[in-house]
């Protein structure tokens, strides 16, 4: 990243997946000063990149300009005499002599200070680093005009980093060809179960306490790739044991299981998708035909729509599946018959579609039926983990 900000003209193009730390990592090698940070979702029309930038420099967008100049004033005499002009000493004259002397006159202009020109003004070739984040949330009729304002801003030296997740890590390419080749692209992973491991382990040590390995590799498992849950987890563990400040002397800490249970819910009420996830559970209005029900390994009974939440849930939790992928995990679930292939394929697309029509400046979930087999991808790990750690997937069933 810091090589990258050092390339000039050369737009950062950072993909990762969502809740990761691409901006923290940003903020940490740029500066929290010279960091304008901006959001794919601000952006509604071609200008609001700059006028956004403006804003956050608190720029005037018109600027007063005054001008002054001067007229000739020009007396003339035809016969001899003294005249007196003001500001001038008194002249003698005669036949067609005259003399000139000068007043000032001032003018007060007002010019727009808005757009690329302005901002290039203002930060070209400085310290200052725009970051565009989540630009997959720009509106695909605007992504164009935005690339190919961006290439013309980092060719003024404006110094651009624009965040994106992995599925659509390349919209910012797509959106101008001419910035092939010019970008500078990153790509970060999904954090590993080990690097969540550590932050329970680095944690923990810093309170003087022992942790059982086996929770803190429950945890880790439980994040769903997201350093951020796996923080929330060890807070709330934390609180739940009435551990609150670090040990003089070393001091080892037991957790049950019903312990690491309250920790996962508790932890799950940081976000709520509950009216979503009631949405995805009964499906679409039916007119009069009642759909095909299922027994599955949880005693519960439901249609496909049931089937491929609970294939979701399964273990191990992962954040993308391909839909043969899929298709193995509801059969795990499923005790005896399970959905049709065409029933899986049109439940995936109405549950993508209701997380879409409910949240549609958010990506939670994405079903991609262009892909060979159909890819449903899981772009927000909160909503995995609200999907595997709430219980309102056992109260939906019940209710059902």
């Amino acid at each position: 990243m810091r090589d990258a900000l050092e390339t000039p003209n050369s737009p950062i193009s950072l993909s990762g997946p969502s809740k990761t730390g691409k901006t923290a990592l940003v903020r940490k090698i740029v500066g929290e000063d010279n960091l304008i940070h901006i959001f794919g979702s601000q952006i509604e029309s071609p200008s609001d990149l700059w006028d956004i930038i403006l804003a956050w420099m608190d720029t005037p967008t018109s600027i007063a300009e005054s001008k002054g100049s001067s007229e000739s004033l020009t007396p003339t005499a035809n016969t001899n005499g003294k005249i007196g002009i003001p500001g001038v000493a008194e002249l003698t004259i005669g036949g067609a002599i005259s003399s000139s002397t000068a007043a000032n006159i001032n003018s007060t202009s007002t010019r727009n200070n808005k757009g690329l020109s302005a901002v290039s003004r203002e930060i070209a070739n400085s310290e200052f680093v725009v970051f565009l984040d989540d630009f997959h949330y720009i509106p695909r009729d605007l992504q164009e005009l935005v690339g190919q304002q961006i290439k013309t801003a980092s060719e003024s030296g404006i110094r651009f980093c624009v965040a994106s997740v992995p599925h659509r890590s390349d919209d910012i390419v797509r959106s101008n060809h001419e910035l092939r080749g010019r970008t500078i692209n990153l790509d970060t992973k999904y954090w590993s179960e080990g690097d969540l491991y550590r932050i329970g382990q680095q944690g923990f040590e810093a309170l003087n306490v022992d942790i059982d390995e086996s929770v803190i590799k429950r945890f880790a498992r439980e994040s769903c790739t997201s350093p951020q849950i796996m923080q929330a987890l060890c807070l709330q563990l934390c609180f739940d044991l009435d551990l609150r400040e670090s040990k003089d002397e070393r001091k080892n800490y037991k957790a049950s299981d019903i312990t690491i249970a309250h920790a996962l819910e508790r932890t799950s009420t940081r976000t709520d998708y509950s009216s979503l996830l009631k949405q995805m559970h009964a499906g679409p209005r039916t007119r009069g035909t009642e759909r095909k029900e299922f027994e599955f390994t949880d005693k519960s009974r439901g249609d496909a729509y049931r089937a491929c939440l609970l294939a979701l849930m399964a273990d191990p939790p992962a954040m993308e599946y391909n839909y043969a992928d899929l298709l193995d995990r509801i059969s795990t679930v499923c005790l005896s018959e399970k959905p049709s292939g065409s029933s899986v394929t049109e439940s995936l697309k109405q549950i993508a579609g209701f997380a879409e029509l409910m949240h549609p400046k958010q990506k939670i979930v994405e079903w991609d039926a262009d892909a060979a087999s159909g890819t449903f991808a899981i772009i927000d790990p909160y909503f995995l983990f609200f999907l595997r750690s709430s219980e309102l997937v056992k109260i939906l069933a019940a209710s059902s």
